[in-house]
């Protein structure tokens, strides 16, 4: 089972391509920030513990996000990756990214496609192990 989350786009970033360090062929890739916050299920309020995450997709699946606009509620498919590499000074470094490879509207369409009134989204997470799952939503708006 894979990694989902659903929120809303607050920004969309330009495709970059990184080129390699060693000679070879460069990385593409392309950032978009998710607003994930959670709301109380009981009074609807929005948590103040922000929830503000940055995601990337690579390569071919940089172009999913051209589907997308600033405040469309998405839910996002995606895989942890990390790595380790020892840099010039001897140290070892690691980074970890969070890779989608894939994104659907909310409902199944585009919010910037939809000419009902914008509610607010109903955000979701799920892990791949059940007892790990977190399921935080809002009472949807009239």
């Amino acid at each position: 089972m894979a990694n989902q989350i659903t929120g809303r786009i607050i920004e969309i970033g330009q495709t970059v391509q990184i080129p390699s360090k060693n000679g070879g062929s460069s990385f593409t890739k392309r950032e978009f920030i998710l607003d994930a916050t959670t709301y109380d299920p009981y009074t609807g309020e929005r948590s103040e513990y922000e929830n503000v995450i940055p995601l990337e997709f690579s390569g071919d699946k940089c172009a999913e996000l051209d589907r997308f606009n600033q405040g469309d509620v998405v839910t996002v498919s995606f895989v942890l990756q990390g790595r380790s590499w020892t840099n010039q000074d001897g140290e070892l470094k690691r980074m970890a990214s969070i890779r989608c490879y894939k994104i659907d509207a909310r409902g199944g369409v585009s919010q910037s496609q939809q000419t009902t009134s914008v509610q607010q989204p109903c955000l979701l997470y799920t892990s791949p192990s059940p007892r790990d799952g977190l399921l935080s939503r809002m009472p949807s708006s009239a």
